[in-house]
């Protein structure tokens, strides 16, 4: 009983002080790389193409080319909701995309 006793004590103590192990660690890296692609995803108004913009959600040739058109003749975009000053995007359109573009 003595020995039981005592190899309980030693499992024990080697759970507590063991380690955490990721038993799927390719999970952990997935995830830090879709947050980080996440992020390098974003469009920027400022440099966007307009075969770049077409693949926003809502967002056609004719949009897209508005957007091209009003960057180049008022100037580069200085926060995400100055889309709604090109012609055919409005709020409801704006709440659509602004989580997939971004202004540098």
């Amino acid at each position: 009983m003595k020995k039981l006793i005592s190899g309980l004590l030693v499992l024990s103590a080697l759970t507590i002080q063991a380690p955490a192990v990721n038993a799927n660690p390719a999970a952990s890296e997935s995830s830090q790389t879709s947050e980080t692609t996440g992020q390098q995803q974003l469009i920027d108004l400022n440099s966007a193409t307009v075969e770049q913009l077409v693949t926003l959600p809502g967002v056609g040739q004719s949009k897209a080319k508005a957007i091209v058109k009003y960057r180049e003749e008022v100037g580069p975009f200085l926060e995400v909701a100055q889309l709604t000053q090109v012609k055919g995007i409005g709020e409801k359109m704006l709440r659509k995309i602004e989580s997939y573009v971004q202004v540098r």
